[in-house]
């Protein structure tokens, strides 16, 4: 479909093709990868911009927006941050914990509990944020499950919900990373023996 000025980009939403008040996704893929989103996020990334699209529409109405391109623009540039910001804060968590453990371990804790507080870390790290949220609030902040579900204004099905398939994940990545490290013992263990 022809743009202004000769351009033959698609311009989508919804999945229809559009001219007015279309979001330029192309565009958007672009603005995101240049703030440094991976490509692997990009599509999430859209999505959200999108989301806050309607949503702003919907508060202020389709008048409300003077230049689409330009808001669509700047809010794509706020997801990357916001996405760098979140990576920071869980790369920022995982040091923190490595530094403490190597600065000066506790003499109560013997090398397998640091290993294994590493572990936990990192496999927090892989769940989903609602997962992680429900797991820190339950386990870390000793929270009830009605408590939590009243914080976050959610049903306590859902939190259970949330809790078991996080515990199921973490569990799995815990799993699968202890059988990694038993595969890497015994290989380390046939090379001394055939050495």
């Amino acid at each position: 479909m022809r743009g202004r000025r000769g351009d033959t980009r698609l311009k989508v939403v919804d999945g229809a093709a559009a001219e007015d008040g279309a979001v330029d996704i192309g565009r958007l893929r672009a603005v995101l990868l240049m703030s440094g989103l991976p490509w692997g996020e990009l599509d999430d990334g859209v999505q959200q911009v999108r989301l806050k699209l309607l949503e702003e529409k919907a508060r202020r109405g389709a008048d409300g927006i003077r230049d689409e391109r330009a808001w669509t623009s700047v809010v794509a540039s706020r997801v990357a941050i916001d996405w760098h910001r979140q990576r920071t804060r869980e790369t920022g968590l995982r040091e923190r914990l490595a530094a403490r453990w190597a600065v000066r371990p506790p003499v109560e804790h013997p090398q397998e509990h640091r290993a294994l507080a590493l572990s936990v870390a990192d496999g927090l790290a892989r769940l989903t944020d609602n997962q992680r949220q429900a797991l820190v609030l339950r386990y870390y902040g000793d929270l009830s499950v009605r408590d939590i579900a009243r914080l976050l204004d959610i049903p306590e099905g859902t939190v259970k919900s949330r809790l078991s398939k996080a515990s199921a994940a973490l569990r799995n990545v815990l799993g699968a990373q202890a059988a990694a490290e038993t595969e890497a013992e015994q290989g380390r263990e046939g090379e001394r023996k055939t050495s």
